[in-house]
């Protein structure tokens, strides 16, 4: 039990959390899937549920595994809300759909992403860093 509290309270649990929440979920859960097993093979997953979506991340290691690994599809394909960069989480360079709808609702297409220009996010300890700061 001291191991996944240990887990639970991470940086990285800590900054996904904090990131789910100021993408605008309304709802966040963590679980796993197998009981009675080593927590690295109970299955962990992370849901956050917006309006009208849910957003999953499963089959991790870990509870902050699964909450980091949501992180990530999060911010994967998004816009930053403060420069308009598309995020990128590595550097070499932003992933953009061909076509897709933001979370208001824009319609997005690769040439509005390269135009847009790209903004590097790095997750430093307890949160995540947009590069335009």
């Amino acid at each position: 039990m001291a191991e996944i509290a240990d887990d639970i309270f991470s940086d990285a649990a800590h900054a996904a959390v904090e990131l789910i929440g100021r993408s605008g979920a309304r709802k966040l859960e963590i679980g796993f899937l197998h009981e009675n097993v080593p927590m690295e093979e109970a299955g962990w997953y992370a849901h956050a549920q917006y309006r009208g979506a849910r957003i999953t991340a499963e089959d991790h290691t870990s509870p902050a595994a699964a909450l980091e690994a949501l992180a990530r599809r999060i911010l994967t394909g998004g816009r930053c809300t403060h420069c308009g960069g598309l995020v990128a989480l590595t550097d070499r360079g932003a992933l953009a759909y061909a076509t897709s709808t933001l979370a208001d609702g824009t319609p997005w297409n690769v040439e509005q992403a390269r135009e847009a220009g790209q903004c590097r996010w790095r997750r430093a300890g307890r949160t995540w860093k947009r590069g335009c700061e």
